[in-house]
């Protein structure tokens, strides 16, 4: 966004007992639902002439990626999205701690 804020949190969760969640939210355009299918597919970048100027030079493999580490990392539905348009976005993700604990001790 090229004006409003980003917001990072991370939590224990409510849910899963010894799960973190991670949340990155913004106050920028927000994504139509229509487009929202293609944001996690391979090449998935959104065609909406309005906001061509946000990340132009973007391909459409960075939330995929994120995507299939967070499986990886152990969460069990990958990367959450939810958005407003006009609004912003919330994207959001959920891991055991215990792959914290194992990732601090390579460091």
């Amino acid at each position: 966004t090229s004006k409003g804020s980003i917001k990072l949190t991370v939590e224990l969760s409510e849910c899963e007992e010894e799960h973190i969640v991670f949340r990155v939210s913004d106050t920028g355009v927000g994504i139509k639902e229509e487009y929202l299918h293609k944001l996690f597919t391979e090449f998935g970048k959104l065609d909406v002439k309005e906001h061509a100027d946000l990340n132009p030079q973007g391909v459409g493999l960075g939330l995929m990626i994120s995507n299939k580490l967070t499986h990886l990392l152990g969460s069990k539905k990958g990367i959450q999205v939810r958005s407003t348009y006009g609004q912003g976005s919330e994207f959001y993700f959920e891991v055991p701690i215990r792959f914290q604990l194992e990732l601090s001790l390579i460091h």
